[in-house]
């Protein structure tokens, strides 16, 4: 059994299909060769990203205290003491701060002397709290140490609310205190619980007078200044 030959134009075909097919595959090597010693693109000039650490936020405070306010308006034999409340917030626990309180006295009708006329007073102050002690040795986390960079004094302005429930007067002040504080949680800690001992005294601008006493026999009664004491506790974080 022989085989015919192929014809002439399908001879030709086969030949340049078997040559293309070489060159293709010798071409391979060579592209994937120079694929492989192209030089990494340049640099040159080009600096890393330098990215600036945020500076730390002032550390915030909440503080609740109760207290006693010694107050002698309404009080013909002198001053009295009347249960106070004390709530403050504020921001900064370095040398300079700045904070928010409100205070609350509750004197009327704990007292029912023919002659007595005692008043409640309701304040919100906004005041600086300088620490003088905060920079001096900070690094030194002994307990003393903690303590005396807690001492602060204030200064501020507030307006006080005065009156029973039947008259009310209001007078602006010049806030003034005193606080220190004695840390519960151990030293480095994020966040701190605090013993916090205050003192707070209100300066008027004015006196307000105000009406009290039943009808028929009303007295009027100068609103003067009062002295607070105050314990509580107070988180820093």
């Amino acid at each position: 059994m022989g085989f015919r030959p192929l014809p002439r134009a399908r001879r030709v075909g086969l030949a340049l299909a078997l040559g293309l097919l070489a060159a293709g595959a010798g071409g391979i090597p060579a592209a994937h060769a120079q694929v492989a010693i192209s030089p990494p693109p340049e640099t040159v000039g080009e600096e890393p990203l330098a990215f600036e650490a945020a500076p730390p936020r002032p550390r915030l405070s909440l503080a609740v205290a109760m207290g006693a306010t010694r107050d002698a308006t309404g009080f013909p034999d002198g001053a009295h003491l009347v249960p106070a409340f004390l709530a403050e917030g504020g921001f900064g626990d370095g040398f300079l701060g700045m904070d928010l309180g409100a205070f609350s006295s509750s004197a009327f009708g704990r007292y029912t002397g023919p002659d007595q006329f005692p008043i409640d007073r309701l304040a919100l102050d906004a005041f600086g709290v300088l620490r003088p002690a905060a920079r001096y040795h900070r690094d030194d986390q002994r307990y003393r140490m903690r303590v005396l960079h807690t001492l602060a004094v204030e200064l501020g302005l507030g307006l006080e609310r005065d009156g029973t429930t039947t008259a009310s007067g209001t007078r602006f002040v010049v806030h003034t205190g005193a606080r220190v504080e004695f840390p519960l949680a151990r030293r480095g800690q994020p966040s701190e619980l605090r013993v916090r001992l205050a003192v707070r005294r209100a300066f008027g601008l004015y006196t307000p007078v105000i009406a009290a006493g039943p009808p028929g026999s009303t007295v009027n009664v100068s609103v003067g200044d009062s002295l607070e004491l105050f314990g509580g506790l107070a988180v820093v974080f």
